[in-house]
């Protein structure tokens, strides 16, 4: 089968995923700018993101008998990366909040913000299609 046939042979959930996949390296990408400015974090979020994205990766090669269990890693993966990410900039948010230099650095708090929603957001677009499927069926 060629890479034509194959592409054409994907339904939207397999794009879903895809689009989950790039919300997902924005992610990434935003979460090294935060790390950069001195922000709070752990490598794992690193980890756990781009093997999301590489999970989706997979399913474009192989989507058989343990199709379904690789589709489900994207969005796990992603709600951990979410909540380790949050977990790091709990100081931060809370001295942007509260307008004191306590725990964290506030400028640091939008960055924060704007992690929360990408990495929330490719986790919700991850989670749809896990309950479609991800090529068309024959008849």
């Amino acid at each position: 089968m060629n890479l034509k046939e194959k592409l054409s042979n994907k339904t939207i959930a397999y794009w879903l995923g895809c689009a989950a996949a790039v919300i997902a390296l924005v992610g990434l990408i935003i979460f090294a700018v935060y790390k950069s400015r001195a922000g709070e974090g752990t490598g794992w979020i690193f980890a756990l993101i781009i093997i999301g994205i590489l999970a989706q990766v997979a399913l474009f090669f192989y989507d058989g008998k343990y199709g379904d269990f690789i589709a489900i890693l994207p969005p796990v993966l992603y709600v951990l990366s979410l909540a380790l990410g949050l977990s790091g900039g709990v100081g931060n948010i809370a001295d942007a909040v509260s307008d004191i230099v306590m725990f964290g650095i506030p400028e640091l708090a939008p960055l924060n913000y704007a992690i929360a929603a990408i990495l929330g957001a490719a986790t919700i677009v991850a989670v749809v299609p896990c309950f479609m499927t991800r090529e068309k069926q024959s008849a």
